[in-house]
């Protein structure tokens, strides 16, 4: 069963000439620093790992590696391949209870309706992007609400919480006090300040102008859980 789970697993692996492609994008963890990274999608999290890879676990690079990982076989976690964008679950699975617990975790959220309308216009610029040709179908800027709704990973609450909805983060900053939040991630992650560059940054128009009452209202709805979590709203980004 072990062998037919890893022969199906190899054909989904891709090359570039003789080397795995690699997947930088990831859940980062520090032994040195001692901190945890959950890396959000468009919430800046592209220009943090840029100054925080060098303090991280490098990434497996072999074959077994990879197949272990991928198979969900690899408990250790300093050997583990953590996925694109996986989240702190998936750390607490694999550390030993007290290196987890001890050591600082932390992440980026932003507000849901921006967000939603960064990752549109991301995918719409992005002939590469594995969902672009899907997107640019799409009727409206509401269908991809509808669309991202369905998604599991739309959702920044399960990238930080366990299944009860708990919060397991020691900080949560936020994109919207962007420079503030991480000078202060800097300090408690013992890490030399260091000004984040832009990456991956995509340019659209002030979200709000996406939106109709019926769009604004699907967001409340269906992200309702993160909204009150991270107390945002529509007008004015975040609350207190």
């Amino acid at each position: 069963m072990l062998e037919t789970k890893v022969m199906a697993l190899l054909t989904k692996i891709h090359y570039s000439g003789h080397a795995l492609i690699a997947v930088t994008k990831t859940l980062l963890i520090s032994d040195s620093n001692q901190f945890i990274f959950v890396h959000i999608r468009k919430a800046a999290g592209s220009s943090m790992l840029d100054v925080l890879h060098p303090y991280a676990l490098p990434k497996p690079t072999t074959m077994a590696a990879r197949l272990r990982s991928r198979a969900r076989l690899e408990w250790n976690y300093k050997k583990y391949r953590f996925r694109q964008h996986e989240g702190i679950m998936a750390a607490r699975r694999r550390m030993p209870k007290h290196a987890f617990n001890s050591y600082f975790k932390f992440a980026f959220v932003r507000n849901p309706w921006d967000r939603l309308v960064s990752e549109y216009e991301f995918i719409l610029k992005r002939a590469t992007h594995g969902r672009h040709n899907k997107v640019i179908k799409l009727d409206s800027f509401t269908d991809f609400i509808r669309m991202q709704s369905q998604r599991q990973d739309a959702y920044q609450i399960n990238m930080l919480c366990d299944k009860n909805g708990q919060l397991m983060m020691d900080f949560v900053g936020r994109f919207e006090n962007l420079n503030q939040d991480w000078d202060k991630v800097c300090k408690l992650a013992n890490i030399p300040l260091q000004a984040l560059t832009h990456t991956n940054q995509t340019k659209h128009r002030d979200f709000r102008d996406y939106y109709d009452q019926q769009s604004i209202k699907l967001v409340a709805d269906y992200w309702a859980d993160e909204i009150k979590l991270f107390g945002y709203s529509f007008n004015n980004e975040k609350e207190g």
